[in-house]
């Protein structure tokens, strides 16, 4: 086997090496920066269900809907 093709495959390992590293720091570098930060954020301050608000009921009104049979030919 030539020298080239045994350096090559020293070279192949330890690329695989130094890139699942580099992968593993990006990745926790995003998720730390970027992910992290912005859920804390939605926890803290969005409330998409309505549920963290004083309000006497739960029960959410919906405007009244006709029951007609060319209403039901209108839906798109």
């Amino acid at each position: 086997m030539p020298w080239w093709k045994r350096a090559w495959r020293v070279w192949l390992r330890i690329a695989t090496r130094i890139g699942d590293f580099q992968a593993r720091v990006f990745l926790s570098l995003f998720y730390f920066v970027i992910v992290l930060p912005f859920g804390l954020m939605v926890c803290l301050f969005a409330d998409p269900l309505g549920i963290k608000g004083h309000r006497q009921s739960t029960w959410t009104d919906f405007p009244d809907r006709s029951q007609t049979l060319e209403a039901a030919g209108r839906q798109a």
